[in-house]
């Protein structure tokens, strides 16, 4: 399958644009928003609200991947889940897949035979014929210096099948990216697989705002490719979180949304889990903590808790009832899992819905009033407790916007 990406327009003051993805089985135009497969339940979140997009996005444990490979029951189940997700999809939907590598306590590769080995049964894993794209993986908790090693062996795997295959930077040291780049690149030059326009960027349970610096890093290169290649590089975001604090606040800015004035075309939800002891477990699930569990309001462009938006009802997401509010905190008291799941889903449905208005600002440069992305941006209450937020969005554009264009890719 090719991929084609065509500029739509970008944006002059911040670092906004959209694209047209085409692709075998239709075409995408972004902002658009990456919907997990697991997440499609039909009632909620259903089929025709993607946005041109899914994504299969799975965790492999080490001690899992060991048991996975020794026991064809499981390879089996693996395989039965996989297929009835994907199920869920509409043909025109581009799906792609992201395995992600999660290191345990006490376990960790032997040598680079066993990373081999186990590169290549994610593989075998991960390509389902529904599938028309994988990334590298993505890591969390694994030693940096097996990264590179395990994304070539996993490239190498690859060339066995007919997927398109897309870099993740994966986040980690300045040095590691530099050498999983370097491993993409030179396995780019042999293979008519590897996708130079689609890239996938792990920021690790956080946003292009707050991670400033690996931002910049991912911008420099992806412009590097686009004058080298001369067309636009789709930025893919994974892992993508508002905030690592979100349950220490009241309210929080919307930073995960304000991805799409950074250029990050394509995003979708955190997936990597963070480690938390038992005890501070209980307490995060404690009734006074399940009251901080917040809901997107896309007209401030921020997160509020339940419990804010109960005592003061203007700060409610217009598109939730106050009743279901209510409900909500009703139900946090016996089944807090349930409740977690409905604030996800209602999040991603109002996501979905900004990215639709976005999509009309950035492809036609104003939208209702507002004539620029920024002009759109300052009139959200965001920039009002976020003092750092347009600082950063301003010194992007005006770096990246004029300086690494005039640089070419060695």
């Amino acid at each position: 399958m090719t991929i084609r990406v065509k500029l739509l327009r970008e944006g002059e003051d911040v670092l906004a644009r959209a694209v047209e993805v085409s692709h075998s089985r239709g075409s995408l135009r972004t902002p658009s928003y990456a919907v997990n497969v697991i997440d499609i339940d039909r009632r909620l979140l259903r089929e025709k609200d993607l946005l041109g997009i899914a994504e299969i996005y799975t965790a492999f444990r080490l001690e899992q991947l060991k048991s996975l490979s020794r026991d064809i029951s499981l390879q089996q189940e693996f395989e039965y889940r996989m297929n009835s997700y994907v199920r869920r999809v509409p043909s025109d939907q581009l799906v792609t897949a992201i395995p992600l590598l999660e290191g345990e306590q006490g376990y960790s590769f032997s040598d680079d035979e066993e990373i081999s080995k186990y590169a290549t049964f994610i593989t075998e894993l991960m390509t389902n014929p529904r599938v028309d794209l994988i990334c590298t993986p993505a890591f969390h908790r694994i030693a940096e210096d097996r990264i590179p090693i395990f994304i070539e062996k996993f490239l190498e795997a690859t060339t066995s099948y007919s997927k398109d295959i897309a870099l993740t930077i994966p986040y980690a040291s300045r040095e590691t990216r530099d050498k999983v780049v370097e491993t993409y690149l030179k396995w780019a030059d042999k293979n008519n697989r590897a996708l130079l326009n689609f890239l996938c960027i792990d920021y690790n349970g956080s946003n292009p705002i707050s991670k400033y610096s690996y931002h910049n890093y991912v911008l420099g290169y992806v412009w590097l490719l686009e004058r080298e290649t001369g067309e636009p590089v789709v930025m893919y975001g994974v892992n993508v979180k508002y905030s690592r604090v979100a349950k220490k606040y009241d309210e929080l800015p919307a930073r995960d949304l304000v991805s799409y004035f950074t250029q990050v075309d394509i995003y979708g939800r955190s997936h990597k889990r963070r480690p938390i002891p038992g005890e501070v477990a209980e307490r995060l699930r404690a009734d006074e903590a399940v009251k901080k569990q917040k809901l997107l309001n896309r007209e401030r462009y921020t997160y509020v808790s339940l419990d804010k938006m109960y005592k003061d009802q203007s700060l409610r997401p217009p598109e939730v009832e106050a009743e279901i509010i209510e409900q909500l905190l009703a139900e946090a008291s016996y089944n807090i899992r349930r409740v977690e799941r409905k604030i996800k889903l209602i999040n991603i449905m109002i996501t979905i819905m900004e990215a639709k208005v976005l999509g009309e600002l950035f492809r036609s440069g104003e939208y209702d009033s507002f004539k620029t992305p920024l002009q759109y941006l300052k009139s959200k209450e965001i920039v009002r407790i976020d003092n750092i937020l347009l600082q950063r969005l301003e010194k992007l554009a005006k770096l990246h916007r004029h300086e690494l264009r005039t640089k070419s890719l060695d």
